[in-house]
């Protein structure tokens, strides 16, 4: 059995100053965002000629989480032991995506960004999610029953849209794909070590999100 991950992560376009369309043949995307090139992100999308340099303060909302609808039928194979009960997936999904919040926010603290909690003038609202959630090998037995092993803790696909705070607007979304821990060799793994590589994950989207925002954003300040 071959267990694979999807995790959707929406991410903001944060750039420096306005960004404008892709050209009048762009292919446009849905609320009328158009694509954006991107060196380490699979998709970058950005409302046309949308001032982003305004906002200087990001407001991220709860992490929203849905597992892959294959992930269920593959884990609740009758081959294998292991059963997922709601409350093992509920547990599953918080341990895997807990600190995803808080990886976002400091990436942005690290480019110079603040945190606001309530809407505002130059605040952008950011809103995670996770969907298709993969985990390879999940921990579902008390130590010492059984041991999973896997060649890496899951796949996911990240996903977060931003918004203008104020009017709801939406501005930017980045989409990524990526695998939580690569490994060469099979090891054992358990709910620490999967929350550990998936949030590895995170920080390697984050940074890259951050920085490619600053790319689009130094791209922008160039004369035509």
């Amino acid at each position: 059995m071959k267990l694979q991950a999807l995790l959707v992560f929406s991410i903001v376009s944060l750039a420096g100053t306005a960004v404008g369309a892709a050209g009048p043949t762009a292919p446009v995307m849905h609320d009328g965002l158009v694509p954006v090139k991107s060196r380490n992100l699979d998709k970058v999308y950005v409302r046309p000629d949308t001032n982003l340099a305004e906002y200087r303060k990001v407001m991220i909302d709860p992490v929203k989480v849905e597992f892959s609808k294959e992930w269920y039928g593959s884990v609740n194979d009758p081959r294998y032991v292991a059963r997922i009960r709601p409350e093992d997936a509920r547990r599953i999904a918080d341990e895997t995506t807990s600190n995803a919040r808080d990886i976002v926010a400091d990436a942005f603290k690290a480019r110079g960004y603040e945190i606001a909690t309530a809407p505002g003038p130059g605040v952008l609202r950011l809103s995670p999610r996770v969907t298709e959630l993969y985990v390879n090998a999940p921990d579902v037995f008390p130590p010492g029953v059984t041991r999973s092993f896997a060649r890496d803790a899951g796949e996911a696909t990240l996903v977060l849209e931003a918004r203008d705070a104020v009017s709801g607007t939406l501005l930017a979304v980045i989409v990524d794909h990526g695998t939580a821990q690569d490994m060469m060799r099979i090891t054992r793994a358990t709910n620490v070590s999967n929350a550990f590589w998936f949030d590895g994950l995170y920080k390697r989207w984050a940074t890259n999100s951050v920085a490619e925002l600053e790319a689009v954003k130094n791209q922008a300040r160039k004369p035509g």
